[in-house]
């Protein structure tokens, strides 16, 4: 990585203004300094605008300029990548907590401690995300914008038409998925999809497995995926495909917009996705939402386990405008603006701070699942305390790969030993 001169802007700078709940120095200077930031881009332009215009809002308020450049999650890597090699970087950038973990091990990530100290003082988070942007040496690396979590979506006429209710376990959902799937009329009972490049898959498959008892690393940090929990449900998920025949066909290879287009559709009963799906559905079909019900994860043996998705701001260490970015970032973490930017885009944006839940927006009948969720929320690497290389083996797509294989006829149990030797191929590079 080619070597920057990082400014000292904001250190020498004069004045005093207050970021709302958060003293701090006022960023003026004869000549404007620029804060570059790179924002997800959210399926409402109404988040996005929001976002924009609070940007503006700072850079107003502090005598600066703020660039903010929105890019589809799809094309991030590639960005993160040839800024990376170039050394042309953002100052302030969207990151989910896999990515946060995987670039602070290589070292290239900014220590956030003392941001997240400073916010959760005025306004606290929520204890349980704390430790998905904790390094294990304690370094917070990234901070908390948002979670987002896998829910079930379902037809509730269909249900109601075959006497069904939503499924609380595993087993409900399969018995559910076979008595909806109507083949010669092309309705399928679930809509579960793997493929290559499928994020979806990795999130789903997690929680089936975590809640049956399988664990990724065992009390020694040793890789444990290799075990008869694992297979039992490979064996249970390959059989919703080839035995049971309640996918779709295509799933097989389907990317993450798979099981929404089959949804939206009327192709699929059941679905799992998080809650920028619902809204799409309020706004684009109403009949559709009127006749679609959200439930949790359901339970295995080991009860109901979800994978918390976080997504927040990190900083490179080599960006020019380090200050800039972590003053930036607590001004996006007021609480009153925050409350109306996440609560906008509900269920899909769930609030990270304390003391939210109770907002009338998630007290919803379709709300509320999304949000209750966060108390059964569990992070890569569970059972064992989040690390650098569970990132690296979600983003390498190993499970998806794995039980792409699997659903497509391959041996469930040979497929597990040769996903084991792979990730622990990963875990012993720590």
């Amino acid at each position: 990585m080619k070597k920057r001169i990082i400014s000292g802007i904001l250190c020498a700078m004069m004045g005093i203004t207050a970021f709302a709940g958060f003293g701090a120095a006022e960023v003026k200077a004869d000549d404007k300094e620029k804060i570059v930031v790179w924002m997800k881009k959210d399926l409402t332009d109404v988040a996005n605008n929001m976002f924009k215009e609070r940007c503006e809002q700072f850079a107003e308020e502090n005598d600066v300029e703020v660039d903010v450049e929105v890019i589809a999650y799809e094309d991030f890597y590639t960005k993160w990548a040839a800024a990376i090699e170039s050394g042309n970087l953002p100052d302030l950038s969207y990151f989910g907590y896999q990515e946060m973990g995987q670039y602070y091990n290589q070292g290239i990530l900014e220590d956030l401690t003392d941001v997240y100290n400073e916010i959760n003082e005025a306004t606290p988070f929520e204890e349980s995300l704390k430790t998905a942007v904790t390094s294990e040496d304690g370094v917070v690396y990234g901070i908390p914008g948002w979670a987002s979590v896998q829910v079930l979506y379902y037809r509730t006429d269909m249900f109601e038409e075959a006497g069904l209710d939503a499924p609380e376990t595993w087993d409900d959902f399969r018995e559910a998925a076979i008595a909806l799937t109507d083949e010669k009329n092309g309705i399928y009972g679930a809509g579960i999809g793997y493929g290559a490049s499928n994020s979806d898959a990795e999130w789903l498959t997690r929680a089936m497995l975590w809640s049956n008892g399988s664990v990724d690393v065992d009390d020694q940090g040793k890789v444990a995926i290799d075990s008869e929990e694992t297979i039992n449900t490979a064996q249970y998920i390959q059989d919703l495909f080839l035995k049971d025949k309640v996918t779709p066909p295509t799933a097989v290879n389907w990317d993450d917009s798979g099981n929404n287009k089959a949804y939206l559709s009327g192709q699929c009963a059941m679905i799992f996705n998080v809650g920028s799906l619902l809204n799409t559905i309020k706004t684009d079909d109403p009949e559709l939402y009127e006749n679609t019900g959200i439930a949790m994860m359901p339970a295995g043996s080991n009860g109901s386990k979800v994978p918390g998705i976080l997504d927040g701001y990190g900083i490179f260490t080599e960006a020019n405008n380090k200050e800039g970015a972590k003053e930036l970032i607590k001004y996006l973490l007021e609480k009153d603006w925050y409350t109306e930017w996440v609560n906008e885009t509900a269920p899909f944006k769930i609030p990270v701070l304390q003391g939210m839940k109770e907002d009338e927006v998630w007290q919803d009948e379709r709300n509320k699942p999304f949000i209750d969720s966060v108390e059964n929320f569990t992070f890569l690497g569970y059972p064992n305390t989040y690390t650098p290389a569970a990132s690296e083996v979600f983003n390498s797509r190993l499970l998806s790969n794995c039980f792409t294989n699997i659903v497509s006829g391959s041996d469930p149990a040979e497929e597990i030993a040769a996903l084991q030797t792979q990730m622990q191929e990963v875990y012993d590079k720590e």
